[in-house]
């Protein structure tokens, strides 16, 4: 994988990170054969206790034009994916609504992700775009579960 490609998946954590309520950021999926620690990677402390909510990053995939002689545009598609544990009687949907939106927003107010990106759009789609949203059951535990997608663009030589 290249040195762009790591640097911007660093980018994309590093701004989820900052958003507010997000709870666990990983780089990448993450796995465990036994649900306890698959939860295990994805439980932060609240104020409540502890409670399984988390994100991931993916590259899903990645299209190349070229740009000037000897570079070249690349659009990579990214997928972020978050669970949080459902909870009706604190009305956790709201809570993780306000995370999407805070994803969407973060993205939006720095669009180059701290200048490791050309820009965050694809035609008359810009920063995060929310892909689907519902509850699913994750390491066992009813979640909410949210699929966003990124498109970044990075200007590459061959040798990058």
């Amino acid at each position: 994988m290249s040195q762009i490609t790591e640097t911007v998946r660093a980018a994309i954590v590093s701004t989820l990170k900052a958003v507010p309520g997000m709870g666990v950021v990983h780089d990448r999926e993450r796995y465990a054969s036994q649900q306890t620690a698959l939860q295990a990677l994805y439980v932060v402390q609240t104020d409540d206790g502890k409670q399984l909510h988390g994100w991931f990053v993916r590259r899903l995939g990645f299209s190349a034009k070229q740009w000037a002689p000897r570079q070249r545009l690349v659009r990579t598609r990214w997928q972020l994916r978050g669970f949080m544990a459902l909870k009706d009687e604190t009305a956790s949907e709201i809570a993780f609504d306000a995370v999407i939106d805070g994803v969407r927003r973060a993205i939006d107010v720095d669009p180059t992700l701290g200048g490791a990106v050309f820009g965050t759009s694809l035609d008359d789609e810009i920063g995060a775009q929310l892909a689907a949203s519902g509850p699913v059951m994750f390491a066992g535990v009813l979640c909410h579960a949210a699929d966003m997608t990124l498109i970044t663009e990075t200007l590459e030589s061959p040798d990058d």
